[in-house]
């Protein structure tokens, strides 16, 4: 019996540091290294949403370029209302945008202060007096799609600049008891094609890797451990609660063999 209990407890100890191992995120020790999210511009794509503005005293070139809602006024404040599908300018299949005054303007490929600057050279050719306009352009958000092991898969939209995969993850509920987050898929559109990255949630290091800053229109893909099928649990408190419940049906056994 004393074999029996000794096994039961090393058992417990063996799997719960396991599991710590695998549902941690980030393990490591910052103090032995700088780490710095590897920070960059990135371009527009094709489906992009832009925002733009136009802050001017003439009322008739805000309200005639501004997409604020089915109002058309020039008054930032709703802003954060507006649903960027209707109001928002789209970067077609040919990498362009339609524009009141200027037209069709190709905008793919480009930063955020680019297209800014390249809308402000254009309205420069209408308006004689470039200090009576300030242009503003932002994205409509980072939108990703998350499947697999999370609480909550589906596309969602994170209203920032910059978002994180951490971010979204835990936007999205978090990645389950079954989920692997040793072995994440990113699925990104590149300028050569669709490629595949792999990243390690639970190794500081991933904080340097390339897909851990989102790109629009990223596709996350958390994938089941192996243990799953199984059902043996991941966290170190079903593993206690699968084993605890076995060792008690097996010493209950052993008890009643020998009361006979």
């Amino acid at each position: 019996m004393k074999n029996i209990v000794t096994a039961f407890i090393t058992l417990i100890l063996l799997t719960s540091c396991v599991s710590n191992k695998r549902t941690t995120y980030l393990q490591g020790d910052l103090s032995e290294k700088k780490y710095d999210f590897p920070h960059q511009s990135f371009k527009t794509q094709i489906n992009d949403i832009l925002l733009i503005t136009v802050t001017s005293k003439d009322e008739e070139l805000t309200n005639f370029f501004n997409s604020l809602g089915n109002s058309g006024g020039s008054s930032q404040g709703n802003i954060n209302n507006i649903n960027p599908y209707f109001n928002g300018y789209r970067i077609d299949p040919h990498g362009n945008i339609r524009l009141p005054y200027i037209g069709e303007m190709n905008a793919l490929g480009y930063s955020l202060d680019q297209i800014r600057k390249n809308i402000e050279t254009e309205l420069g050719k209408y308006i004689q007096n470039t200090d009576t306009f300030f242009v503003t352009v932002k994205n409509a958000g980072i939108k990703y799609t998350i499947v697999g092991e999370i609480g909550a898969p589906g596309t969602n939209t994170l209203q920032a600049y910059e978002a994180t995969i951490i971010d979204a993850i835990a936007n999205s509920g978090d990645i389950t008891q079954y989920g692997n987050r040793t072995n994440v898929e990113v699925i990104r559109q590149e300028k050569n094609g669709v490629q595949k990255y792999l990243i390690d949630l639970t190794n500081v290091e991933s904080l340097n890797s390339n897909v851990f800053l989102l790109k629009n229109n990223d596709i996350i893909n958390i994938k089941p451990i192996r243990q799953k099928p199984v059902g043996i649990g991941t966290t170190g408190l079903s593993v206690f609660n699968t084993v605890l419940s076995t060792f008690t049906v097996a010493i209950t056994t052993i008890l009643f063999i020998n009361s006979l």
